[in-house]
Protein backbone atom coordinates (compact mmCIF):
# COMPACT_ATOMS: atom_id res chain seq x y z
CA UNK A 1 0.00 0.00 0.00
CA UNK A 2 1.31 3.91 -0.86
CA UNK A 3 2.09 6.20 2.14
CA UNK A 4 -0.09 8.52 3.59
CA UNK A 5 1.60 11.34 4.56
CA UNK A 6 0.94 14.21 7.10
CA UNK A 7 2.57 17.52 7.00
CA UNK A 8 3.06 19.99 10.23
CA UNK A 9 4.25 23.46 8.76
CA UNK A 10 5.08 26.06 12.09
CA UNK A 11 7.92 28.61 13.08
CA UNK A 12 9.52 29.20 15.93
CA UNK A 13 10.82 31.69 18.24
CA UNK A 14 13.92 32.48 17.12
CA UNK A 15 15.46 32.56 21.39
CA UNK A 16 13.40 29.05 22.01
CA UNK A 17 14.95 27.35 18.25
CA UNK A 18 18.04 25.34 20.04
CA UNK A 19 16.04 24.18 23.28
CA UNK A 20 12.42 22.83 21.05
CA UNK A 21 14.74 21.26 18.41
CA UNK A 22 16.60 19.60 21.61
CA UNK A 23 13.46 18.16 23.06
CA UNK A 24 11.48 18.09 19.72
CA UNK A 25 14.53 15.26 18.23
CA UNK A 26 15.51 13.83 21.63
CA UNK A 27 11.87 13.21 22.83
CA UNK A 28 8.83 14.12 20.38
CA UNK A 29 9.69 12.66 17.26
CA UNK A 30 11.77 9.38 18.28
CA UNK A 31 7.96 8.60 20.31
CA UNK A 32 6.58 10.16 16.99
CA UNK A 33 8.47 7.39 15.27
CA UNK A 34 7.68 4.49 17.24
CA UNK A 35 3.79 5.27 17.00
CA UNK A 36 1.24 2.83 15.56
CA UNK A 37 1.14 3.06 12.11
CA UNK A 38 4.24 5.65 11.50
CA UNK A 39 6.37 4.28 8.99
CA UNK A 40 9.08 7.42 9.24
CA UNK A 41 9.38 10.73 10.34
CA UNK A 42 11.99 13.62 9.13
CA UNK A 43 11.78 17.06 10.09
CA UNK A 44 13.24 19.84 7.67
CA UNK A 45 14.48 23.41 8.18
CA UNK A 46 13.16 25.16 5.46
CA UNK A 47 15.21 27.64 3.34
CA UNK A 48 13.91 31.36 3.00
CA UNK A 49 12.73 32.06 -0.54
CA UNK A 50 13.99 35.78 -1.87
CA UNK A 51 10.93 37.92 -3.34
CA UNK A 52 11.26 36.61 -6.67
CA UNK A 53 11.06 34.15 -9.39
CA UNK A 54 12.20 30.67 -9.07
CA UNK A 55 12.94 30.97 -13.11
CA UNK A 56 14.07 33.99 -14.55
CA UNK A 57 11.38 34.74 -17.07
CA UNK A 58 8.58 32.29 -14.89
CA UNK A 59 5.51 34.29 -13.43
CA UNK A 60 5.78 35.36 -9.95
CA UNK A 61 4.36 33.07 -7.98
CA UNK A 62 0.32 33.69 -5.74
CA UNK A 63 -0.67 32.99 -2.42
CA UNK A 64 -3.87 32.71 -0.51
CA UNK A 65 -4.46 35.83 1.27
CA UNK A 66 -7.10 34.19 3.67
CA UNK A 67 -6.17 35.36 7.10
CA UNK A 68 -7.57 31.87 8.30
CA UNK A 69 -5.02 29.98 6.62
CA UNK A 70 -1.66 29.64 9.22
CA UNK A 71 1.22 30.92 7.64
CA UNK A 72 3.98 28.44 9.24
CA UNK A 73 7.40 27.60 7.33
CA UNK A 74 10.39 27.97 9.12
CA UNK A 75 10.14 24.17 9.77
CA UNK A 76 8.16 21.32 8.10
CA UNK A 77 7.61 17.45 10.06
CA UNK A 78 6.72 14.91 7.45
CA UNK A 79 5.50 11.57 8.87
CA UNK A 80 4.39 8.43 6.40
CA UNK A 81 1.75 6.56 7.95
CA UNK A 82 0.30 3.13 6.55
CA UNK A 83 -3.25 4.44 6.23
CA UNK A 84 -5.15 7.13 7.46
CA UNK A 85 -6.24 5.61 10.00
CA UNK A 86 -2.61 6.66 11.30
CA UNK A 87 -3.84 10.03 11.59
CA UNK A 88 -7.57 10.01 11.75
CA UNK A 89 -8.48 6.69 13.54
CA UNK A 90 -10.29 6.69 16.54
CA UNK A 91 -7.70 6.14 19.43
CA UNK A 92 -4.43 6.81 17.47
CA UNK A 93 -1.21 6.91 18.86
CA UNK A 94 -0.44 9.92 16.79
CA UNK A 95 -3.34 12.30 18.31
CA UNK A 96 -2.94 10.96 21.95
CA UNK A 97 1.13 11.92 21.76
CA UNK A 98 0.04 15.27 20.65
CA UNK A 99 -2.35 15.48 23.31
CA UNK A 100 0.25 14.14 25.76
CA UNK A 101 2.70 16.96 24.44
CA UNK A 102 0.30 19.51 24.25
CA UNK A 103 1.78 22.50 26.31
CA UNK A 104 5.15 21.87 24.72
CA UNK A 105 3.57 21.81 21.22
CA UNK A 106 1.89 25.17 21.91
CA UNK A 107 5.15 26.60 21.05
CA UNK A 108 5.11 26.34 17.42
CA UNK A 109 3.63 29.35 15.52
CA UNK A 110 1.77 30.17 12.29
CA UNK A 111 0.81 26.09 12.68
CA UNK A 112 -0.81 24.45 9.77
CA UNK A 113 -1.19 20.86 9.05
CA UNK A 114 -2.33 18.27 6.11
CA UNK A 115 -2.91 14.67 5.41
CA UNK A 116 -1.73 13.44 1.46
CA UNK A 117 -2.52 10.52 -0.07
CA UNK A 118 -0.45 9.80 -3.33
CA UNK A 119 -1.74 10.06 -6.94
CA UNK A 120 1.56 8.96 -8.46
CA UNK A 121 5.34 7.90 -7.87
CA UNK A 122 7.70 9.07 -10.23
CA UNK A 123 11.27 7.11 -9.59
CA UNK A 124 14.56 9.29 -10.36
CA UNK A 125 17.96 8.38 -11.39
CA UNK A 126 19.03 8.15 -7.29
CA UNK A 127 16.47 6.00 -6.36
CA UNK A 128 18.88 3.89 -5.21
CA UNK A 129 20.07 6.15 -2.30
CA UNK A 130 16.31 5.89 0.06
CA UNK A 131 14.15 3.35 -1.66
CA UNK A 132 10.82 3.98 -1.42
CA UNK A 133 9.07 3.41 2.24
CA UNK A 134 12.90 3.25 3.77
CA UNK A 135 12.28 6.88 5.10
CA UNK A 136 12.57 10.70 4.82
CA UNK A 137 15.28 12.51 1.82
CA UNK A 138 17.98 14.20 3.06
CA UNK A 139 16.34 16.93 1.35
CA UNK A 140 13.22 17.75 0.08
CA UNK A 141 10.62 20.50 -1.70
CA UNK A 142 7.22 20.35 -0.38
CA UNK A 143 4.16 22.25 -2.50
CA UNK A 144 0.74 22.89 -1.29
CA UNK A 145 -1.64 24.81 -3.58
CA UNK A 146 -5.31 24.66 -5.13
CA UNK A 147 -6.05 25.77 -8.69
CA UNK A 148 -7.72 28.88 -9.21
CA UNK A 149 -11.26 26.91 -10.63
CA UNK A 150 -11.80 23.43 -11.14
CA UNK A 151 -11.76 23.60 -15.06
CA UNK A 152 -8.12 24.27 -14.32
CA UNK A 153 -7.60 21.07 -12.56
CA UNK A 154 -7.83 19.25 -15.89
CA UNK A 155 -5.22 21.44 -17.00
CA UNK A 156 -2.87 20.63 -14.39
CA UNK A 157 -3.31 17.17 -14.48
CA UNK A 158 -2.46 16.97 -18.55
CA UNK A 159 0.76 19.29 -17.52
CA UNK A 160 2.50 17.25 -14.52
CA UNK A 161 2.74 14.13 -17.22
CA UNK A 162 3.17 15.78 -20.12
CA UNK A 163 5.99 18.11 -18.87
CA UNK A 164 6.98 17.54 -14.90
CA UNK A 165 6.48 13.83 -14.53
CA UNK A 166 9.17 13.40 -17.14
CA UNK A 167 11.51 15.93 -16.31
CA UNK A 168 11.73 14.44 -12.53
CA UNK A 169 12.71 10.86 -13.99
CA UNK A 170 15.75 12.03 -15.00
CA UNK A 171 16.58 14.74 -13.08
CA UNK A 172 19.90 14.97 -11.63
CA UNK A 173 19.96 14.17 -7.59
CA UNK A 174 16.22 13.30 -7.57
CA UNK A 175 15.23 10.51 -6.01
CA UNK A 176 11.48 10.26 -6.66
CA UNK A 177 8.98 13.05 -6.62
CA UNK A 178 5.28 11.91 -5.57
CA UNK A 179 2.21 14.12 -6.86
CA UNK A 180 -0.25 14.16 -3.14
CA UNK A 181 -3.71 14.57 -3.06
CA UNK A 182 -5.39 15.92 0.41
CA UNK A 183 -7.63 14.47 2.47
CA UNK A 184 -7.20 16.67 5.14
CA UNK A 185 -6.39 20.23 4.85
CA UNK A 186 -6.60 23.75 3.15
CA UNK A 187 -4.73 22.56 -0.29
CA UNK A 188 -6.29 20.16 -2.48
CA UNK A 189 -2.68 19.32 -4.35
CA UNK A 190 0.62 18.83 -3.35
CA UNK A 191 3.98 17.44 -4.19
CA UNK A 192 7.18 16.24 -2.85
CA UNK A 193 10.06 16.32 -4.51
CA UNK A 194 12.49 14.12 -2.75
CA UNK A 195 16.44 14.86 -3.46
CA UNK A 196 19.63 13.67 -2.33
CA UNK A 197 20.94 16.87 -1.24
CA UNK A 198 20.30 20.44 -1.71
CA UNK A 199 23.59 22.94 -2.26
CA UNK A 200 24.19 25.93 -0.36
CA UNK A 201 22.78 28.27 -2.41
CA UNK A 202 19.97 26.33 -3.51
CA UNK A 203 16.38 27.67 -2.40
CA UNK A 204 14.29 25.49 -4.95
CA UNK A 205 14.05 22.67 -7.15
CA UNK A 206 13.33 24.27 -10.10
CA UNK A 207 16.47 24.65 -11.40
CA UNK A 208 17.26 21.13 -11.49
CA UNK A 209 13.72 20.63 -13.35
CA UNK A 210 14.33 23.11 -16.05
CA UNK A 211 17.81 21.85 -16.71
CA UNK A 212 16.18 18.05 -17.33
CA UNK A 213 14.31 19.57 -20.52
CA UNK A 214 13.79 17.39 -22.92
CA UNK A 215 11.51 19.97 -25.68
CA UNK A 216 8.34 18.42 -24.05
CA UNK A 217 7.44 22.10 -25.60
CA UNK A 218 4.07 21.92 -23.24
CA UNK A 219 1.81 23.84 -25.14
CA UNK A 220 -0.69 25.44 -22.07
CA UNK A 221 -0.34 28.26 -20.00
CA UNK A 222 2.46 27.70 -17.76
CA UNK A 223 1.09 26.42 -14.06
CA UNK A 224 1.94 29.67 -12.22
CA UNK A 225 -0.93 31.22 -13.96
CA UNK A 226 -3.57 29.17 -12.18
CA UNK A 227 -2.37 28.14 -8.98
CA UNK A 228 -2.99 29.59 -5.68
CA UNK A 229 -0.13 28.30 -3.27
CA UNK A 230 -0.44 28.02 0.57
CA UNK A 231 1.64 30.72 2.64
CA UNK A 232 5.19 30.58 1.43
CA UNK A 233 4.52 27.48 -0.64
CA UNK A 234 6.72 25.60 -2.13
CA UNK A 235 9.32 24.91 1.04
CA UNK A 236 12.51 23.59 0.17
CA UNK A 237 14.94 22.09 2.99
CA UNK A 238 17.46 20.03 4.35
CA UNK A 239 16.24 17.23 6.56
CA UNK A 240 17.74 17.84 10.45
CA UNK A 241 15.92 14.81 11.98
CA UNK A 242 17.19 12.03 11.84
CA UNK A 243 20.62 13.83 11.56
CA UNK A 244 21.81 13.30 7.38
CA UNK A 245 24.96 10.96 7.64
Amino acid sequence: MSEVLRADWFDLEENQKDEFWSWLHQTFLPALQSASGVAWVGHYDIIEQPDRPYIEGAPVKVETDDPDVPTGWQNVILTAGTSPETFFGKGNAVDALAEAHADKLSECLNHRWAVFIEEQVINSPEQRASPYGMGPPPAMQLGNFNTRTWEDGFELARWYRAERFPRVSVSKGMIRGRKLQSIAGWSKHGVLWEGTELAEDDFSFEPRFVAADRDENWPGRHVLEYVIHAPNSPNAGRRVWPKVE
